[in-house]
């Protein structure tokens, strides 16, 4: 043998020595996958949990391909964590929350310390932090006790349903991660969707539910105030139509009223501080649209549309100010004005308590808006 060669050898015995092999393998076989999770309130306090496994049907004899199925297990205890250990002792295998998509909470629990309810996923390297979060008028279980909403598997359709909101400009998109920062910062808060199970075999979104220091305030802005609060903090997403109200004088009742599509909307937050005491914040909104919807006629005349402008900047001004108000009164700095105060007046802020302070706010919002399309005709 080859002086090279000899050396080959030793080298390739010494590689096979020192390789360690997967040691820390999870195999896909041994796990149990969770996919959505409903959080309740129990009793004297305690959390209950129910998760939905996926499982999946063996072969059958004539060889059709397996399908998925859902079962649901409960766990109760007075954490997040305790609530797990119980789990534990009631699924076969291991639980494994690393493909989690959703996490429901149900409105009661909600109304808690959100972080306290969401600290283990925080501490948990496994779990996926971009899960989004919902919360549940009434009971989460019955949602995930549904299993499968139109025979499409309860997870694929509360995502669905979730993402088509928020291109909708209905919801925000708030995931584990997204809602951490703002848990933790006291000059702002944030919203959650608020789904809504109607019948026995379907849900819908109904709107945002407003978070005030950690915990729902129980007040959800519907689809059309959610709407136009999203257009107010420069949020919206690919899609943003508002239908209003612009000829009361009309006998039809779908001629009184006009959709507009809305392109762009441009928001700007000014305030002007004296005092601590003397707080002035204007919002202005710039909205661009096409009208998508009206009934009434082709629109072909210019001062038509610029009446129509009129009345559109009537309908969100008017709107702007019930939904600010609506905020206020639950004390949720959804618009985050307090990081405003707090980057451009930061002398005032520190002498300031903002959770005391923001209700009582002037808030004035200006609204211009421009119809800049009238559809496809003429």
């Amino acid at each position: 043998m080859s002086r090279r060669n000899f050396h080959m050898m030793v080298c390739l015995i010494l590689s096979v020595l020192l390789m360690t092999g997967c040691w820390d393998q999870r195999l896909l076989k041994d796990l149990r996958l969770a996919f959505t999770v409903a959080f309740d309130l129990g009793e004297n306090d305690e959390i209950v949990s129910h998760i939905a496994i996926r499982e999946s049907e063996k072969l059958s004899v004539g060889g059709q391909p397996s399908q998925a199925t859902v079962a649901v297990v409960e766990g109760k205890g007075l954490t997040l964590r305790d609530t797990r250990l119980s789990l534990d002792k009631r699924i076969p295998g291991e639980f494994s929350p690393s493909k989690m998509r959703v996490y429901l909470m149900g409105e009661e629990l909600a109304k808690k310390d959100i972080y306290s309810i969401l600290d283990i996923l925080y501490r948990d390297p496994k779990a996926p932090l971009g899960a989004k979060l919902a919360i549940i008028e009434g009971k989460a279980a019955d949602i995930l006790q549904m299993k499968s909403i139109k025979e499409t598997l309860l997870t694929e359709a509360v995502s669905q349903l979730l993402v088509n909101s928020e291109k909708n400009t209905i919801i925000k998109n708030e995931t584990v991660q997204t809602v951490c920062p703002t848990m933790f910062d006291p000059s702002a808060d944030f919203s959650l969707p608020v789904l809504k199970k109607i019948e026995t075999s379907d849900i819908e979104v109904i709107g945002m539910g407003l978070i005030s220091d950690r915990s729902y305030t129980g007040i959800t802005l519907d689809d059309k105030q959610s709407t136009i609060l999203l257009l107010l903090a420069n949020e919206k997403d690919k899609v943003a139509q508002v239908n209003m109200f612009v000829h009361p004088e009309e006998e039809n009742l779908q001629n009184r009223y006009m959709t507009l599509s809305v392109s762009k909307a441009k928001s700007h937050v000014k305030a002007t501080v004296h005092s601590p005491t003397d707080i002035k914040v204007t919002i202005d909104l710039k909205i661009t649209g096409a009208i998508a919807e009206y009934p009434k006629n082709h629109l072909v005349d210019k001062k038509k549309v610029k009446e129509l402008e009129e009345k559109a900047t009537q309908h969100f001004l008017a709107k702007s100010e019930e939904v600010i108000k609506i905020i206020q009164d639950a004390n949720s700095d959804i618009l985050r004005i307090g990081q405003h105060i707090r980057v451009h007046h930061n002398k005032t802020w520190k002498d300031i308590k903002w959770r005391e302070v923001y209700p009582t706010i002037e808030i004035v919002p200006n609204v211009t808006v421009e119809i800049t399309g009238t559809g496809i005709i003429n």
